[in-house]
Parts: structure tokens; C-alpha cells; sequence
């Protein structure tokens, strides 16, 4: 029994349980419920509607809905099954020294309640197995009824908590976004949706991986950079607009989330660059129309006399170069108080969708326009590209291994920008070696001939390799399957630049059917 009201208390009674199968794919069905049911999907896929909500159908969603409510089905699956419970509420009070029982009238709801329960599926299919054998009457079903009840109203109970948290949440982002340019205290916005300041922060850090006062200095940074687009706008004005009066605050924050102070962000097209990096700046930088741009490029090292010595020359050529700015890389940090030395250095975020560091780079320069394009023309590009190769390469299968250093390092299926090129844009089929859920990994010459591919891409880091690649020509060439060998250049680096890209799809056409 829940809660109802005061001394009374709200029963679900078990009616009935029936397990249906629907076969109306691609067929939009109008359907109203008979009684108060709970529809718990075993297989199939598709949508349930009604004027206001969309509730997708899918293996384990239990759905609860009210007498007479009106819904549309669009079924996306040859077959959906369902568990259909009919229930009864019962309103149980007690007065004086007596109980009474009476029907709870079921009250019309605009809104379906839906919830996932995969797991208590088992015992939704064990009460209605029981239910073929036995009476609904019967204790013992009502008692599983009433434990599986009380599951489903802890599920639902706990979504309507995260629902409500997250209309709330989204009250606190409006008032931000209509109230930036103003003081906002922390307190305002956990009243708006009844918590504590410190129930309210993590909440919010939950739900947007930042605190309310993150969240609210990116908006102002965001209008800023709006803001300073114009060039009679200066940096005093745009920091009193966005509600930050201090002009040195602004900028200190302004510099920690966009990576330059807000007076080079104002010249940033016109910026002399340099680059330390191995991830390709200088090639995004010349597609973005930046022709003129030092580069420190590849690993650098300082094991021996020989490779400080490299480094230090590196350094000085580029302080001769005299930059207006640095970019760097997280694998240059072990350099970036030397790189400082020299000129403002941004450190552009790392991650394995190149698209993010390519827009980066792209703001840092004032091209945001010019990478949009580019990042179009590839994906239009690499489109018609899986198409051709779906013809010419077809079903057969590549693996790519890197020599380096003496070492045999086999490209994995995800995690960096070649492997999601390769195997999800292009849709070509990895070799059975491939690891799917590693970014690579090492593998020994002898275990070569055991591939399972028809296609080995071979990249050579240095000539220092070179022995390591006769043993593996020779490993492929005493392969049973007669696997097609191609050495390729650095496709691995190639991969983070969209010209990069460009080159790797046209190597791939090249190939004969």
C-alpha cells in the first residue's frame, strides 16, 4: 500500500495479465486503453504517441496507462510483444476502529508515465506463468504482484524525482541566460527550484558536468566573444555588459576559457603563428587560409646532448620567427614554460573527434566560417566515398600496423581519428585481429600470418624499421590467404587534418576492384 491522504492509503489490486503480439510494421495505429493497464515491453521497437509526448518502445520500457487514453503506435519492428497487466485501485481507510475499502476513481492524465525496468522483466513473465495455473484471488499472486508493484513505483518515483530536478534545472538556465549581465547569487537560482545551494550545485554538476557558476560564466564569455566581434566595442565595455565589472577578472577568465586575452582574441586574424605540435596544426592552419606559420614539429626528445641540443636550436628558430602566438599540444606541456618564453602559448584541447580541436583552432584564428566549410566538403566527401568503396573493396578486410621503434603496434577500431575514418565513416570491414574497442595495440611479427585480413597497411615510422619491415614482408609473404600489402605514409597523422583525410580517400579510390 502507498500513501494517499491523511489515514488513507492507495492499493493496486492484480486484475489480470495477458501477453500480446502485434504485427503492424510501418503502420501508424490508433488505439485506446480499456482499463487502467501496464504495458511492459518484451521485443520490438517503435513509438508510442499522444498529443504532447513521445515515448520510445523498447525492450524492458513499462508504460502505465489510464482508462480510455487515446494513443498512436508507429511500429519500427516486424514484431513487438507486451505483457499486459489490468489493475485496480483501491482506496483503504480506517476510521475509528474500523477499515473500509473502496474503489479509487482513475483521474485523467495528459502526461503517460513511462519508466525502464529490463531487469524485473523475469518476474513479470514468472506472474504471468502463475496466473495461467492459478485464480487472481490467489494470496500468493497478489503477494508477487505486490512486490513487483512496489519495484515499478520506486522506478517510477525516482524518475518523476530526476524529471522534476531537470524542469528545475532548465528554470535555473533560463534565468541565467535572460539575467547574465547581472548579479546572480547562488541562493536565487536553487530557490527557483526549492533545494539548498549545496543539493542545488550538485545537481546541476550532475546534470551539466559544470557548476551553476561555470555554466554562468560561460554565457557571459560566450556573449563576449559576440560582443568584441565588433570593433568599436572595447574590452572595458564588453566586461560591464556581460556583467563582470571588473575589467581584470574578465580578462583573467575570459584568457582560462578561450585561451587568449580578450585583446588578442580582438587581432586574432591577424596574429603571426607558430606551432609545437604533433598532431598537424600547420596543415588545419593552411586549410583555414593561414599560409605563413612556423612549426615545431613531431616528438621531441630529451634523452641525449644531441636532442637538447635539437630542441634548444628548435626554440631559438622559432624566437627569431617572433610569433604573435603559440599553439601547442598536451605532448609539448613538458615545454610550455620555454614555449611562454617566446609568446603567449594556447594549449588546444585534445580529443579524438578532430573536429572539436579543429574548431579549436579555427576560433584561436578567427576561421570558424572557413572550418564550417571544410568540415561540410569532408563530410560530403567522405559520403560519396564509402558509396564507391562499398563496390571496390566491398566486403574484404583491413588491418593497419604502425613500426615503431621496434615495435609492431596494430591500429584498433576506435578511439582516434584514422579507425573512426576507416571502419564507421567508410564502413570498411576490419580484419579479425582488430581490436574493437582499443585505440591500438602491440602484436608480434610472428603472429602476422595468422590475420585474418585481406588488405595490411603498413606504416614505417622511421628507416631505422627497416628490418622489422622486411620481417614482416616476409611474414605476409608466406601467408596462406595471400593478403594484399601496401606501405602507406603517415596516415595516422594524416587522419587529425581534413586535407589529411582528403589524401587518405584517395588512396583508398585508387585501388582496383
Amino acid at each position: 500500500m502507498f500513501p494517499a491522504s491523511g489515514s488513507e492509503f492507495a492499493f493496486v489490486y492484480f486484475s489480470s495479465i495477458g501477453k500480446r503480439r502485434y504485427h503492424n510494421r510501418n503502420t501508424l495505429q490508433t488505439r485506446k486503453s480499456p482499463s487502467e493497464l501496464l504495458v511492459i515491453v518484451v521485443e520490438g521497437k517503435g513509438n508510442l504517441y499522444t498529443e504532447q509526448q513521445l515515448i520510445p518502445i523498447k525492450p524492458g520500457q513499462c508504460i502505465w496507462l489510464m482508462p480510455n487514453q487515446t494513443f498512436e503506435v508507429l511500429q519500427e519492428s516486424d514484431i513487438i510483444e507486451v505483457y499486459l497487466l489490468a489493475v485496480r485501485k483501491l482506496i483503504v481507510a480506517r476510521s475509528k476502529r474500523n477499515w473500509r475499502c473502496s474503489p479509487q476513481a482513475a483521474k485523467p492524465s495528459e502526461k503517460l508515465s513511462s519508466v525502464m525496468m529490463r531487469p524485473l522483466l523475469k518476474d513479470v513473465e514468472r506472474l504471468y506463468e502463475e496466473s495461467r495455473n492459478a485464480s487472481v484471488d490467489d494470496p500468493g499472486l497478489q503477494r508477487r504482484f505486490q512486490n513487483l508493484i512496489c519495484e515499478i513505483n520506486e522506478r517510477f518515483a525516482t524518475q518523476r524525482e530526476v524529471e522534476e530536478t531537470a524542469v528545475g534545472i532548465e528554470r535555473t538556465l533560463n534565468y541565467m541566460h535572460k539575467h547574465y549581465n547581472e548579479k546572480i547569487k547562488l541562493e536565487t537560482l536553487s530557490a527557483l527550484i526549492g533545494l539548498t545551494p549545496s543539493s542545488f550545485s550538485r545537481s546541476f554538476k550532475k546534470a551539466k558536468n559544470m557548476s551553476p557558476v561555470e555554466y554562468l560564466n560561460q554565457i557571459r564569455i560566450d556573449t563576449a566573444k559576440r560582443l568584441l566581434e565588433d570593433p568599436r566595442c572595447s574590452v572595458k565595455v564588453a566586461a560591464s555588459a556581460v556583467g563582470m565589472g571588473s575589467e581584470f577578472y574578465f580578462s583573467r577568465m575570459f584568457k582560462k576559457s578561450v585561451g587568449l586575452s580578450p585583446t588578442l582574441y580582438i587581432k586574432r586574424k591577424q596574429l603571426k603563428v607558430a606551432t609545437a605540435t604533433c598532431f598537424g596544426y600547420k596543415e588545419c592552419l593552411h586549410s583555414l587560409g593561414v599560409e605563413d606559420a612556423f612549426e615545431l614539429g613531431g616528438y621531441l626528445s630529451m634523452r641525449t646532448v644531441e636532442d637538447k641540443r635539437h630542441v634548444e636550436f628548435k626554440l631559438e628558430q622559432m624566437r627569431e620567427y617572433g610569433p604573435d602566438i603559440i599553439l601547442t599540444d598536451v605532448r609539448h606541456m613538458p615545454f610550455y614554460e620555454q614555449l611562454k618564453q617566446i609568446a603567449p602559448t594556447v594549449v588546444v584541447r585534445l580529443s579524438m573527434d578532430w573536429r572539436m580541436a579543429y574548431m579549436h583552432l579555427a576560433e584561436l584564428i578567427g576561421r570558424e566560417a572557413e572550418a564550417r566549410c571544410n568540415t561540410l566538403q569532408l563530410t560530403a566527401r567522405v559520403r560519396a566515398a564509402r558509396d564507391r568503396l562499398s563496390h571496390t573493396i566491398g566486403n574484404r578486410t583491413i588491418s593497419l600496423i604502425r613500426l615503431q621503434d621496434g615495435k609492431i603496434r596494430l591500429q584498433g577500431k576506435s578511439d582516434h581519428p584514422l579507425n573512426n575514418l576507416l571502419y564507421t565513416e567508410l564502413g570498411l570491414q576490419p580484419g579479425s585481429w582488430v581490436p574493437r574497442n582499443l585505440r591500438d595495440k602491440e602484436v608480434t611479427p610472428e603472429s602476422l600470418a595468422a590475420f585474418g585480413t585481406d588488405y595490411l597497411l603498413v606504416y614505417e615510422d622511421s628507416p631505422a624499421d627497416s628490418q622489422l619491415l622486411q620481417s614482416v614482408i616476409q611474414q605476409s609473404a608466406t601467408d596462406a590467404q595471400s593478403l594484399k600489402m601496401h606501405l602507406i605514409p603517415n596516415w595516422i597523422r594524416m587522419s587529425w587534418v581534413p586535407s589529411g583525410q582528403h589524401q587518405i580517400i584517395d588512396s583508398l579510390e585508387q585501388w582496383e576492384d
